[in-house]
């Protein structure tokens, strides 16, 4: 019998695609019997095109048609089916077959009976030598996988023949077939159309072939199957696209008895998957995962309808398809190649770090060296003191407690949310698990390299010479901020230096990663927790990022988040308490120190005294005016080099740096007059360290860039720089072993020996902790258990935010204990539950100047204590003149226990909080991934050293071709 062949053509626009399409199919070798045109535009632009080429017949879809819907559109006009050789052609309007596709696609229907569906060689519109797709198949799990994606055609596939699908552009089907088996499924649209009518014909018991030798070129205008763009907005779509036809096509394939259970597990399902998605750096596909579950699940009686046609029509089992399918291994090769692939095309040859050979671990090793050396009193230490430094919970679960609603430990017991510090806190002594306060020590010897092994790799990100790198690292990890807090004993100060490089380090790199755009901010979150006052600066540069970063916004808009959500509690405490510039306090233990001076500050010391130059020069003449001029003369080395960077070949870096630097000492200035804390009476100042520690960092990415001025002689002016910062760092470096630091070796306790053996028995035992005040007033304390830990500070309280109603009764205690002629205060006493007072030693018993008002409140309350008869001394101890209180009575104290915080708005803040944390961290884990939709390899003009500068560098002078990418 004669061969008649039906050609559809469906068109959404008309235009060059469909001007080309028409004329290819105008120069077939053997033309077909008929064809038939679908206008599925909107406007009908297509028609006039479609009826000058002399279709048999157009029709019009109205512009809302899927392709299967259009195919149906045209089935009204089929000729009726007289035999086996009757034949539908499918193209598109972007479908231009070869002259000889439709004859050798015929002849492989012809000579295989048993074949009832080929299809040909898709190849792409622009380079029509590569194979766009040719034949599909199923993974284990029913995702679709095409055989050929993306290859340069060399004949490597011409021996393939029998498949489990092809694509429906040039398909060419038996039509008997296509009644029989009523087309393709309506609901699915865009995607697996093909595929399924495949499975279909195959369960039916045909057989489904691909043809070499036909080639048809395909532009993805999206008529057939999914637009072919690459925009991000476009996989997005047809990621969910895929997604949602593998779900309603594993609901109608399965069988009876496991329908219900895959129908059940569509939105469990589409949780685990989204955290896979944020683990492979897709949070743009969480969202198609929940449309694609619930437009499965909710798809009407689609499902009810195919499974009725499908168990009509099949003769076949599935098993008869398993030789089709790719296995698992097959899959995991094709996806590693074409992350290979992906990674090649965005990111170019991955190029070493050299962290070894290009002065990385020299950077660190001397950092570390000097660390040990500075701190030598510190080494064998388990716990350190002094200075805002307390100790850590004895137990992970008591840290991990503590960074949640609930008790704070300050002027008296309340309840109020903590602050972020006490997560990070949490972290820390996670780390040492075995002892917590054991971390702080290890942070002591690891802040300089760990600082300044950040900076360098910050430098590494963008300049290649060795000798810059190595500057900007040790002039960080010697800053004289960082050895201010160290000196100091500021925990949370030191916490932060560390980080912000490493903040910047990973959001140079956020726009071309989802990676570090969320390890950004977990940085952004953690210093934010650390050092409260540098938020404005950092929201500064976070909003002239999204001024510069262009479609790359979203990577970027999001950084706040997980601070935000880390910080609310506070923030909406202080705030509905009219308390705005608490917001700027330092966590932990509000702890005065001699701010500097402003010039001081612009010198870029946070403590007056110029980092211990006037005492080193104390020996010469005019010591305070030689030292001064000294550190001028010091800083000045580096500040020359920062404004030689302005003119050099990478202005744009030196600029943002001086930028970074200015809001950094705008930062300390303000936060130096900023006196938003109370350490008993006396108001604390916020620590500008902080500030100037962001500064120092601009500081020095910009002399760093001064000294790259000179090219291949690099090496000479950072040489000199690196000679000028170490210089400001030794007075500084010293100031432990010639006792001229806060920090000192301690036992992990706060409270006296004696408390803390009453308190494992009680815990409920409270402990009143009197401090003389510079001013001649009293500080008082009241401490539950075995003493007050870093963790459980909060600003709530140091802020005067979190007073408790029995504040008054405390005062008057307290007023009563301190005074001969004072009320007796056993009651009081009693019901505050006070088992031990402890007068802390004044300032002059451990070698600092203490005022004279000072010492009168402390002879006169230790005079006034051993006269009371209702308590008992016990004698000096480690931490200051013990007193035991005979009447305290254990039974008559509420356990706090019994009184935590469970309301559900508590409940809900936290969960708020561990699932932004937690998804942030998801996103963050390195998985080796690529997004293709990340930006091509390019450098910044100006920030980033091009490639054609390696050619100019000299490895004699130390420099190395090297960059992390």
């Amino acid at each position: 019998m004669k061969t008649r062949v039906t050609a559809i053509i469906v068109a959404r626009q008309g235009g060059e695609h469909l001007a080309r399409t028409l004329d290819a199919l105008s120069k077939q070798t053997r033309r077909p019997d008929i064809v038939l045109a679908v206008d599925n535009s909107s406007k009908n632009n297509a028609a006039a095109q479609l009826q000058a080429f002399g279709a048999s017949q157009v029709l019009t879809g109205g512009g809302r048609l899927s392709f299967g819907e259009a195919l149906d559109v045209a089935a009204r006009a089929f000729p009726a089916v007289s035999g086996p050789d009757e034949f539908l052609w499918f193209l598109a309007q972007d479908s231009a077959p070869e002259p000889t596709a439709l004859a050798e696609l015929v002849g492989a229907l012809e000579v295989s009976p048993s074949v009832a569906v080929v299809g040909p060689k898709q190849m792409d519109w622009e380079r029509p030598d590569y194979i766009r797709e040719y034949g599909l198949t199923l993974a284990q799990g029913g995702r679709t996988i095409s055989l050929v994606v993306d290859e340069l055609d060399q004949a490597q596939h011409d021996l393939v023949s029998d498949v489990m699908g092809v694509g429906a552009n040039g398909m060419l089907v038996r039509q008997q077939v296509w009644e029989e088996l009523a087309g393709f499924d309506h609901h699915l649209r865009v995607v697996d159309d093909a595929l399924d009518f495949c499975v279909r014909a195959r369960l039916a018991g045909h057989r489904v072939s691909v043809v070499p030798t036909a080639r048809v070129l395909n532009a993805g205008d999206g008529v057939i199957g999914p637009v072919g763009t690459d925009s991000y907005r476009a996989r997005k779509k047809r990621a969910r696209q895929y997604r949602s036809a593998e779900l309603y096509r594993r609901l109608v394939y399965s069988n009876g008895g496991a329908l219900f259970w895959h129908w059940l597990g569509l939105l469990p399902s589409a949780v685990l998957r989204s955290m896979g998605q944020l683990l492979a750096k897709r949070p743009g596909a969480v969202s198609g995962e929940f449309r694609a579950a619930l437009s499965a699940a909710f798809s009407g009686g689609s499902v009810g309808r195919a499974r009725k046609l499908l168990k009509s029509t099949r003769v076949a089992s599935w098993g008869s398809l398993a030789s089709l399918r790719v296995t698992r291994a097959d899959v995991r090769r094709r996806e590693s190649l074409a992350r290979e692939a992906i990674q090649l095309r965005v990111h170019g040859e991955k190029k070493p770090l050299h962290f070894f050979s290009s002065g990385g671990a020299w950077v660190t090793l001397i950092l570390a060296f000097l660390s040990v050396g500075g701190f030598s009193t510190l080494v064998g230490a388990n716990a350190i003191a002094g200075g805002a430094l307390l100790p850590l919970g004895t137990s992970v679960s008591e840290l991990w407690s503590q960074a949640l609603w609930g008790w704070r430990e300050g002027a008296f017991s309340v309840v109020g949310p903590a602050d972020g510090f006490a997560g990070v806190v949490a972290v820390l002594g996670t780390l040492t698990f075995w002892q917590p306060s054991f971390s702080l020590v290890m942070l002591w010897f690891l802040a300089m390299p760990l600082a300044g092994l950040g900076a360098w790799l910050l430098a590494a990100r963008l300049t290649q010479r060795s000798g810059i790198r190595a500057f900007i690292g040790l002039g960080y990890g010697l800053s004289p901020a960082l050895l201010g807090a160290l000196t100091e004993g500021r925990p949370a100060a030191v916490i932060a230096h560390i980080l912000l490089p490493f903040l910047f380090f990973a959001g140079i790199r956020a726009a071309r990663s989802w990676s570090a755009s969320a390890t950004t901010a977990l940085l952004f979150a953690a210093i934010v927790a650390c050092a409260p006052s540098l938020t404005p600066a950092l929201l500064v540069m976070w909003i002239g990022t999204l001024l510069l970063t262009g479609r790359y916004v979203p990577r970027f808009l999001a950084i706040p988040i997980p601070a935000l959500a880390l910080v609310a509690p506070i923030v909406i405490i202080q705030v509905f308490g009219l308390n705005l510039f608490g917001l700027a306090a330092d966590p932990g233990p509000a702890v005065d120190s001699a701010v500097a001076p402003h010039w001081q500050l612009a010198l870029g010391f946070p403590t007056e005294g110029l980092g211990g130059w006037p005492q080193a020069a104390g020996f010469l003449p005019w010591a305070n005016p030689v030292a001064s001029v000294w550190v001028a003369i010091l800083v000045g080395v580096l500040v020359a080099l920062a404004f030689v960077g302005l003119f050099s070949q990478y202005p744009i870096r030196a600029q943002l740096a001086v930028l970074v630097m200015v809001l950094g000492i705008v930062t300390a200035v303000f936060a130096s007059g900023l006196f938003v804390s109370f350490n008993g009476g006396e108001p604390v100042a916020v620590w500008p360290g902080n500030g100037l520690s962001l500064a120092w960092l601009g500081l020095m990415v910009a002399a760093g860039t001064g000294a790259s001025i000179l090219r291949r002689f690099s090496f000479y002016p950072a040489v000199a720089g690196i000679a000028a910062v170490t210089l400001l760092a030794l007075p500084a470096l010293a100031a432990s072993s010639l006792g001229n630091s806060k920090v000192v070796p301690g036992n992990g306790q706060t409270l006296p020996a004696y408390v803390v053996a009453q308190a494992a028995i009680d815990p409920q035992v409270g402990t009143l902790v009197l401090t003389p005040q510079p001013d001649g007033g009293l500080g008082a304390v009241l401490v539950r258990g075995t003493g007050m830990t870093l963790e459980a500070t909060s600003t709530f309280v140091t802020t005067g935010a979190g007073f408790a109603p029995e504040e008054k009764i405390l005062a008057d205690t307290v007023s009563n204990l301190a005074s001969v002629s004072g009320n007796d205060s056993t009651e009081e006493l009693t019901s505050l539950g006070v088992a031990f007072v402890v007068l802390t030693p004044s300032l002059a018993e451990v070698g600092e100047k203490v005022s004279p008002q000072a010492q009168n409140m402390s002879a006169r309350v230790k005079a006034t204590l051993d006269a009371n008869a209702g308590v008992e001394i016990v004698g000096k101890t480690d931490a200051g003149l013990l007193w035991r209180f005979p009447g305290y009575d254990a039974a008559s104290i509420v356990p706090l226990q019994s009184a935590m915080p469970l309301e559900p708005w508590r409940i809900m803040f936290a969960s708020v909080q561990a699932l932004v944390i937690i998804l942030t961290l998801l996103l963050a884990i390195p998985t080796g991934a690529v997004m293709p939709d990340a930006r091509p390899k390019r450098y910044l003009p100006g920030l980033i050293e091009s490639d054609d500068e390696l050619a100019n560098i000299d490895p004699l002078a130390g420099d190395q071709d090297v960059e992390n990418n």
